[in-house]
């Protein structure tokens, strides 16, 4: 026994020296002070090391949730800190001149004596809390060798977390030098091995680069990446497959091929964004609610624009025809939609009011459920996330029951979101493409005639009942001549069906047969 738990000690000492490395390279000038700090004054230093903007607030649920979470998960404490205590322990920390650069702002020497703290005790938690910031500068992948005197924490097999927090960032990072990662870096991005460096020349020499993934060229699995929950300031909506092809971040920041539509006046561009949101892509020149939408544009993206006035755009934009405006090319409006995307839709607020204030058309169009892998080559897409839940239920909202009808319903984890919301059966959801819409022509309707009918066919062994179903199916004189007598009973369902403005069954092949 006393052989085990030695040796247990051993493994869990040659971890940790692997993980986190030799104290002696984190040690500063002020590690006597910090090792008198409690494990809950630390944690509240972690938390800083895990804000993107400005010192965590935990009068806020957010922040203190997150404090009780890492606390459970470092130091298995469950009893959960209150606003208050969580403040005190802030105060007093904040008595400690030697901990802070400012007063919102903790030292480099303080972010390495609590990183060290806390991933030496549980060595994936910064892999997953940290900020974008703390990640770049302290975390490598696992077969990385550390430099001497390099303070970083190798992965223990979490390199698939490292890439997620550092997104295509990571083409530019140190933990590059492992070689192995690639293999990962492959599967999330299919940047092929020697190609990243290229790739991200390209990339801010051109605002974005035309790559090539193989298998994945008409999937949006490859994009998936982009989404970044808990980051309002990095782009959460997308085009794929335009002529422009996708969106890609690097250092924190959103590229996108421009569109020639950008380099327009902020006056043009916000008559044109109106117009592509608007029903049937027209707009009234008379029309009181074509002028209500305009302005909520211009409040919302365009709050300098003071005069209220139309300005035309640039000739082979659009034309105007008995008092109507409408785009001159399908092209023209697809261009025009991925400016309007590119520009607007960054925040979650902004998809919000996207959802609610589009129409219907554009909606239909363009957007699509972020598990939509049916894409078409060519297909133009605006991936609708699926959390916060509100956004698909704004989407189906929009949609209502056309939405049944719609390419989208092919993503299986948005058909119970639409059975809850609609009340729709979920069987209804794998009809064919016809019986989704007559199932929608009736239920607008209100009203439905569902008509049954069950059909013998008796006689001798012999006797031709088999061909004569298979005559009164349309079936072809090859399929009747290869009939075989049947044994025992066949039962089919479902095969004829009944017209009720005809009065006659319909087979298979459409032939009618009347009654």
């Amino acid at each position: 026994m006393e052989t085990h738990t030695n040796q247990n000690k051993f493994l869990y000492g040659y971890r940790k020296t692997f993980v986190v490395g030799d104290y002696s390279r984190w040690k500063t000038d002020r590690s006597d002070k910090f090792s008198t700090l409690t494990d809950d004054e630390v944690l509240v230093l972690f938390c800083f090391l895990c804000s993107d903007s400005g010192p965590p607030d935990f009068t806020e649920t957010e922040w203190l949730d997150l404090l009780n979470e890492i606390r459970q998960r470092v130091y298995d404490k469950y009893n959960p800190v209150t606003r208050e205590e969580a403040q005190q322990t802030l105060d007093r920390l904040k008595s400690r001149d030697y901990l802070w650069e400012d007063r919102d702002k903790i030292t480099k020497d303080t972010k390495d004596e609590t990183m060290y703290r806390i991933a030496s005790k549980k060595s994936n938690i910064p892999f997953y809390y940290s900020s974008y910031d703390t990640v770049s500068v302290y975390l490598r992948s696992q077969r990385y060798k550390r430099k001497p005197g390099e303070k970083c924490i190798i992965s223990d097999d979490c390199d698939y977390l490292l890439i997620l927090r550092l997104e295509m960032n990571i083409l530019t990072h140190v933990t590059m030098e492992d070689t192995y990662i690639y293999s990962e870096i492959y599967m999330m991005f299919a940047v092929y091995k020697g190609k990243g460096k290229e790739f991200l020349t390209e990339l801010r020499r051109e605002g974005e680069a035309v790559h090539y993934r193989g298998r994945s060229q008409d999937r949006v699995d490859h994009v998936t990446w982009l989404w970044r929950y808990e980051r309002p300031d990095i782009v959460i909506s997308f085009i794929g497959l335009h002529p422009h092809w996708d969106i890609y971040i690097i250092d924190n920041k959103t590229y996108s091929k421009p569109s020639k539509v950008h380099s327009y006046e902020p006056e043009v561009r916000c008559q044109l964004y109106c117009l592509v949101i608007s029903d049937k892509y027209r707009i009234s020149v008379i029309e009181q609610s074509q002028k209500i939408t305009k302005d909520k544009i211009r409040k919302r993206y365009f709050p300098d624009i003071t005069d209220d006035g139309s300005v035309d755009p640039p000739d082979g934009i659009t034309e105007t025809r008995d008092g109507v405006i409408t785009f001159i090319s399908d092209d023209i409006r697809h261009d025009v939609m991925y400016a309007f995307v590119t520009e607007c839709l960054v925040e979650n607020s902004d998809l919000e009011f996207f959802l609610t204030t589009a129409s219907r058309d554009v909606i239909s169009e363009y957007c699509r459920s972020f598990g939509y892998i049916n894409r078409r080559k060519g297909e133009r897409c605006l991936y609708v996330p699926d959390k916060p839940e509100k956004m698909y239920d704004l989407f189906i909202d929009k949609l209502q029951l056309d939405i049944i009808t719609h390419c989208t319903v092919s993503d299986r984890l948005i058909q119970d979101r639409i059975c809850k919301r609609l009340g729709v059966p979920r069987e209804v959801l794998e009809w064919d493409q016809e019986a989704r819409e007559r199932y929608v022509e009736y239920a607008k309707r209100g009203t439905q005639t569902v008509h049954h009918a069950r059909g013998m066919i008796v006689g001798c062994a012999g006797a031709g009942k088999t061909t004569l179903l298979k005559r009164l199916l349309g079936c072809s004189e090859d399929e009747v001549k290869e009939v075989k007598s049947t044994e025992g009973l066949e039962v089919h369902e479902e095969i004829f069906d009944i017209c009720d403005q005809t009065k006659s069954l319909k087979g298979e092949n459409n032939n009618i047969l009347f009654i």
